[in-house]
């Protein structure tokens, strides 16, 4: 009696720890997979941060370019023919031209 009462606490015990282990296993398998989805959106937030700084910097190089280029005088019409060597339009009839 006291044999059979003892195989049977013992497979009590043998389950409830299978039960147990299986529960911590579980548990520690879900917090590793949670972090490298922590981890892979926390990279995710650093790239986008990133990459709106870099459009920031561009959009503001854009801007200063702009400010720069209108502050130049506009050079005065002439025509391909009369340009003036030394001046863009002469040297691209000069190349151009055919001889």
């Amino acid at each position: 009696m006291l044999a059979a009462l003892w195989l049977r606490a013992k497979g009590w015990a043998l389950g409830l720890s299978l039960l147990i282990g299986g529960l911590v296993v579980t548990w520690v398998m879900g917090r590793q997979r949670g972090k490298k989805v922590g981890e892979a959106d926390a990279q995710n937030a650093r790239n986008d941060a990133a990459n709106a700084n870099a459009r920031a910097d561009q959009l503001e190089a854009r801007h200063d370019t702009d400010a720069h280029v209108e502050q130049l005088p506009d050079a005065p019409p002439q025509r391909v023919g009369d340009a003036d060597p030394a001046t863009a339009a002469g040297q691209l009839r000069d190349h151009w031209s055919r001889d």
